[in-house]
């Protein structure tokens, strides 16, 4: 038996240390509108764990991109731990997409928000023309991390 615990054992501890950051969920993004208010906003996102912050300038205005994990969904993986007799363990995993929102400096008003790909086809023209910029503050920020 303590052949069988063991490795579960383990393997939960590995997955309790993902824990850490928090994903952001569909339904805190069914909630921001273009009227939300900075308060408003760092309400909705609670707990969730910010991947990546900075600010970066576009057209002479500065602007400040937070970057989170949105879960779209989650997808199971399973391994097998054989000792005398062998048991699947299944685990399920979160299927991520990297999620931004963009306020306006200093006022913090919110700009946009969603996938890049998504700010970079708005068919608001403040906003995708932001998205050059945010998209070298992104890249320079990954270089640097």
């Amino acid at each position: 038996m303590f052949k069988i615990l063991l490795p579960v054992s383990l393997a939960a501890l590995l997955l309790a240390g993902c824990a850490a950051n928090v994903p952001l969920q569909r339904d805190q993004i069914g909630r921001i509108g273009a009227d939300t208010t900075p308060d408003q906003l760092n309400s909705i996102f609670g707990k969730a764990t910010v991947s990546a912050e900075y600010d970066f300038e576009s057209h002479a205005r500065q602007y400040r991109a937070r970057h989170f994990s949105l879960q779209t969904g989650s997808t199971q993986t399973s391994t097998m731990v054989c000792t005398p007799t062998c048991i699947p363990i299944f685990v399920t995993v979160p299927v991520l997409s990297q999620y931004v929102v963009v306020q306006e400096q200093p006022s913090l008003k919110l700009l946009g928000w969603g996938t890049i790909e998504e700010l970079s086809k708005s068919p608001d023209d403040r906003v995708a023309s932001v998205m050059p910029d945010l998209k070298k503050a992104w890249e320079q920020k990954m270089r640097t991390k």
